[in-house]
């Protein structure tokens, strides 16, 4: 893909993810072009996909971010898949050679964390790996009127006028006092305070190592990531907090987005090892205090025992995890849950997941 293909690609992005036959406006292409050509560590090799008829005309399309990755040690250039779209009324030839373009023998490292099931099984098709505890999605909820009305806002306009309604509050209200478990008791021993940009890219490392297959985030990677994100204000603000222990010393911290009285969307939670559950539970303190009706995110294997401990919390399918390498290492990480993929590595900090509708 190059940039001169945007236009072509916006349509059918619209055509197949919003069910509109129109041209993309500029401010989606604009978009698009900082997205999939902005990173620092771009090169068109690590790029984006399209298959074009004979006409010329592009039929189906691949998005894709590189990212870095270190793998036993050594770092490559990783390529996180986002939107895979094809055109139903051209020919299905262009989506199959696109698959063929992922299987594992051309591919350092490629993977997707919002893969439909159609997408799925084109990586079946092409040996590669399916990573089911990645595509889960855990919600903790706080107030819980608040959030059904909130969820059953998303599918009703009818509804969507009841939620903006103070209803939910006394009900919450009553509910919270005969049901404790909905309560999160905070540890005096720690705190959590906004976090500079500056000291989360310098210290995201450090929750890391246990990981043989995990992002390298460079200073210039993760800056450039983290800006983009910022760009992506449908669910809120990027929030970034640190969390300590009585002796200052920084044990963990969390990203989201969110405003007060919606459901917080977390993209990833870091803690030192030993310290999972300290982190997890000052997070849920801060946003129950913070007014958050509910908390989601995707689901971090390693996380998953101590997520789990945690009353009034449930868990769904959100999309499928998908892999595709080469080298023996990462296959061997997958087998182990030992790989990190979500999140700030994924592509829920997009624009294109919740905006240009």
């Amino acid at each position: 893909m190059i940039v001169e293909d945007i236009p072509q690609v916006g349509r059918l992005f619209y055509k197949i993810f919003r069910k509109k036959a129109v041209n993309s406006p500029d401010t989606f292409n604009d978009y698009f072009e900082k997205l999939f050509f902005g990173s620092p560590i771009y090169d068109p090799q690590y790029g984006s996909f399209v298959h074009e008829t004979a006409g010329g005309t592009i039929s189906s399309a691949v998005s894709a971010i590189p990212m870095q990755y270190m793998v036993e040690g050594e770092i490559i250039t990783a390529r996180l898949l986002c939107a895979f779209m094809t055109d139903p009324d051209v020919s299905c030839l262009g989506a199959a050679e696109l698959a063929l373009t992922m299987r594992p023998r051309h591919q350092d490292l490629c993977f997707t964390d919002s893969a439909s099931p159609v997408s799925a099984n084109h990586f079946r098709a092409v040996s590669g790996a399916i990573l089911p505890l990645h595509g889960l999605e855990w919600c903790r909820v706080f107030q819980p009127a608040a959030y059904l009305a909130q969820s059953a806002a998303k599918r009703s306009s009818l509804v969507r006028y009841a939620a903006r309604l103070p209803l939910a509050r006394p009900l919450d209200y009553l509910t919270r006092r005969v049901m404790p478990a909905l309560h999160i008791e905070g540890d005096p021993v720690m705190h959590d305070e906004e976090m500079s940009q500056d000291l989360f890219v310098a210290s995201v490392q450090d929750f890391l190592p246990g990981y043989k297959v995990r992002p390298v985030w460079s200073k210039p990677e993760l800056d450039w990531i983290l800006e983009v994100a910022r760009l992506n204000t449908g669910n809120g603000s990027l929030n970034i907090r640190s969390v300590w222990d009585y002796n200052a010393e920084l044990t963990g911290c969390f990203v989201y987005f969110g405003r007060p009285g919606s459901i917080a969307q977390v993209l990833n939670i870091f803690a030192k090892k030993g310290k999972e559950h300290a982190v997890i539970n000052q997070m849920m303190y801060h946003l129950d205090q913070s007014g958050f009706v509910a908390a989601q995110g995707r689901v971090q294997p390693a996380q998953l025992d101590v997520l789990s401990r945690h009353r009034a919390m449930f868990y769904r399918h959100r999309a499928h995890v998908c892999v595709s390498t080469r080298h023996k290492s990462v296959t061997d990480a997958i087998h182990r849950n030992d790989i990190f993929i979500g999140g700030l590595a994924g592509e829920s900090w997009s624009r294109l997941v919740t905006d240009f509708f």
